[in-house]
């Protein structure tokens, strides 16, 4: 496999997969709807990809597609879905080798109530479907949301809309960028994967790697609000607010983890980066 297109190049993940892939002398093909993106270590092709003839054309020759099913535009479901199906049917047609998309962990489910879990149910059935090789990948709540109270937590705080016990999985954005271009060179498992730190995290987990990483105590406060008042101060749309909020209230409502021993057993010696390491290393690294 030489060719690989990779659907939302220029965002967090897909620009470190676009980077691992060169890395590793892949021929990149970056697909992006801005005529005037750049990204370092690949081909830029530009396309409208809820069109399906600038999806095919976009893909022709590619060995391989990543596809991040993007949220963008004033109904950001809407349009993860319409992109995602019409990258998966120009794959399809154009007779791509592999794969790999990644979702959310339980996005298998269904009907969980949090939209932007259940909006990926179909996408995961349409590339299962397709008969095109392929590889999902689910990955949870990211570290790097952090980088949002990176402010607070050096003033001594971290505050979430829930006790500071209550576990839900997290995965750091690195592991979704190297464990995509691992299962590249693998080949396709036709399988899905869930992708988090093994045991998943706590707020009082978050306050106490601060601590650490700060060299000052941090303290964890539960936020006596509604979720979505508490990311009423996001800077993002309205409508990804209303998805955050529906996400928080399903984190409340069940132990959002699941198991990340076969990622890790399959890929051999792959190990997720872990809440103290990104903290360290990434978060509040020492100068």
């Amino acid at each position: 496999m030489s060719v690989i297109a990779v659907v939302g190049a220029t965002g967090t993940i897909g620009s470190r997969v676009v980077a691992g892939l060169a890395a590793q002398g892949y021929e990149v093909r970056a697909i992006s709807s801005n005529p005037d993106a750049e990204v370092e270590g690949a081909e830029v092709a530009t396309a409208d990809l809820t069109d399906a003839d600038q999806a095919l054309t976009a893909i022709e020759g590619a060995d391989g597609v990543y596809l991040t099913p993007p949220q963008a535009g004033d109904d950001p479901l809407a349009t993860e879905a319409a992109v995602s199906i019409k990258v998966i049917n120009a794959a399809a047609r154009n007779g791509v080798d592999h794969v790999v998309m990644h979702t959310a962990v339980r996005a298998n489910l269904g009907d969980t109530g949090a939209g932007v879990l259940d909006n990926k149910t179909g996408i995961e059935r349409a590339l299962a479907d397709s008969g095109v090789g392929y590889t999902i990948l689910r990955p949870a709540w990211y570290l790097q949301n952090l980088w949002g109270a990176r402010d607070y937590l050096e003033q001594g705080v971290v505050s979430m809309p829930w006790p500071g016990d209550m576990v839900w999985a997290a995965t750091d954005v690195s592991d979704v960028s190297a464990s995509s271009v691992a299962f590249f060179d693998r080949g396709h498992e036709n399988r899905a994967f869930d992708l988090h730190i093994p045991g998943g995290i706590t707020g009082q987990q978050i306050a106490d790697a601060a601590s650490v990483a700060l060299g000052r105590e941090v303290t964890y406060h539960e936020a006596d609000v509604s979720t979505r008042d508490y990311v009423e101060a996001f800077p993002i749309s309205d409508a990804h607010k209303d998805i955050y909020a529906g996400l928080f209230d399903y984190f409340r409502s069940t132990t959002y983890l699941e198991d990340p021993q076969p990622i890790i057993d399959t890929l051999g010696g792959f190990e997720p980066r872990g809440l103290n390491q990104f903290m360290q290393e990434e978060l509040f690294p020492k100068t």
